[in-house]
């Protein structure tokens, strides 16, 4: 006696459309260069819990990350290093911008196609997700920049170093091509006022 087999029932769920990721490369380059400067509120969450406070970006290369609660901590590039003080704690840390994930996408003329830095475009919920990766090898790890797929305004990032820690920071009240002050992107090590 044979035994039948039954056949599983086709799939009549149309297939998503697909992801046009050079179009979304594009675009996603094109808005980051757009954005001369922004600032805003973020969020961050990471291993440590949640921080919130301002922030303030200028191209290229430029930022500051005022970190409000739940302690006052301040994230400061100036183009060439990024420093890292905690003025509670007394510490403060510089490192070179080229060797952190800020890097990929504060340049000048973002053109992701031609650095070849994005590995992946998905797109979920109304937001495209592009993840870069720094191909020099400075910077370990990746980077996942959040856009609203409508204008392609970036709604922040996850930042993953190399041991698989995860950042996520998501941007809110954000304004875009606005005056800063200079001041605000100074990197000063707190000891030389001390010395």
């Amino acid at each position: 006696q044979l035994i039948q087999i039954q056949q599983p029932a086709p799939n009549t769920k149309p297939a998503p459309p697909a992801v046009d990721r050079a179009a979304i490369v594009d675009r996603v380059g094109k808005a980051l260069s757009d954005v001369k400067t922004a600032q805003g509120k973020f969020t961050q969450t990471d291993q440590g819990g949640t921080s919130t406070g301002d922030f303030y970006i200028s191209r290229p290369g430029k930022v500051h990350f005022e970190y409000k609660s739940p302690e006052p901590m301040f994230l400061v590039s100036d183009g060439i290093s990024v420093s890292i003080e905690e003025p509670r704690r007394g510490s403060y840390d510089a490192v070179p911008l080229s060797s952190t994930p800020l890097n990929l996408f504060l340049r000048s003329n973002v053109d992701l196609k031609r650095d070849g830095s994005v590995t992946d475009v998905a797109t979920s919920n109304g937001a495209y997700f592009v993840t870069m990766v720094d191909k020099t090898g400075e910077a370990e790890g990746k980077m996942i920049l959040e856009f609203r797929a409508s204008d392609f305004e970036l709604l922040g990032w996850r930042a993953i170093d190399g041991a698989g820690g995860e950042t996520h920071v998501k941007l809110t009240d954000i304004r875009k091509n606005v005056s800063l002050k200079p001041a605000l992107f100074v990197v000063k090590d707190p000891a030389d006022d001390r010395r």
